[in-house]
């Protein structure tokens, strides 16, 4: 009778504290919910402004100049896939001319043909852009297409994990970099986004003429390994 009497106390107290994690976590999510409805900051955290430097020296890479990009870049921070900075820079490598626009992404899916078409003059069709997508260690992913005479490079740098070329690869890394729990009281108090979704796109190109698209490509990978060793430890900070 003793053993039955400690045995229900034993269970009346796990119950108790099963009802009172089961209130905290319907609490949090009311509060929650309440944030997000009546606090229409809380979804996204306001983004700091970056600034391009003027200067940006790549190994073996002789920099010409640089022009702020401002024809298509857009100045509103909230709206999807926002361009609020780029600059272009100018470089010679031996005797080619490498181009290197790099444009700062906020509230983005990753998807680097959608950046391509809305912020170029490139005219490809949906799907048809990237001749081949690959992968390098230590780096990530990043895609190669050839159009009017000049070969091409582009990928999205993120602030954490490697780079990417697709939405499902960029939501990958936000899952394995973002979805902790130590991020969670930081986004409720409205001091960072929940998921991170920015990126460092990098757009390079070379004119082909009469050189084969594979040497130009190869070129173009030794160029993007240069340049994402330097934008990468450089990412801008919240």
């Amino acid at each position: 009778m003793i053993k039955f009497s400690q045995w229900k106390k034993e269970m009346r107290f796990w119950v108790n504290i099963r009802i009172s994690l089961l209130a905290i976590t319907c609490i949090g999510v009311f509060f929650t919910l309440g944030k997000l409805i009546f606090d229409a900051d809380a979804a996204s955290h306001k983004v700091s402004n970056f600034g391009f430097p003027p200067n940006v020296l790549l190994i073996d890479g002789k920099i010409l100049e640089s022009q702020l990009l401002i024809d298509k870049v857009v100045q509103e921070s909230r709206k999807y896939d926002a361009v609020i900075a780029g600059r272009r820079y100018q470089y010679r490598y031996n005797s080619i001319p490498l181009d290197i626009e790099m444009r700062y992404v906020v509230g983005t899916s990753g998807n680097v043909e959608g950046l391509i078409k809305n912020n170029t003059t490139i005219n490809l069709p949906p799907g048809k852009v990237f001749k081949t997508v690959r992968q390098q260690l230590g780096i990530g992913y990043y895609g190669l297409f050839t159009y009017q005479n000049k070969a091409y490079l582009s990928s999205c740098i993120n602030p954490q994990g490697d780079s990417t070329v697709t939405t499902e690869q960029f939501l990958h890394n936000r899952q394995i970099y973002n979805i902790r729990f130590n991020r969670f009281f930081p986004w409720l108090l409205g001091k960072q986004s929940f998921l991170d979704r920015r990126c460092l796109w990098a757009h390079l190109s070379i004119p082909v003429n009469n050189a084969d698209s594979q040497s130009a490509y190869q070129f173009l990978e030794k160029a993007w390994l240069s340049c994402y060793r330097w934008w990468s430890p450089r990412f801008p900070k919240h």
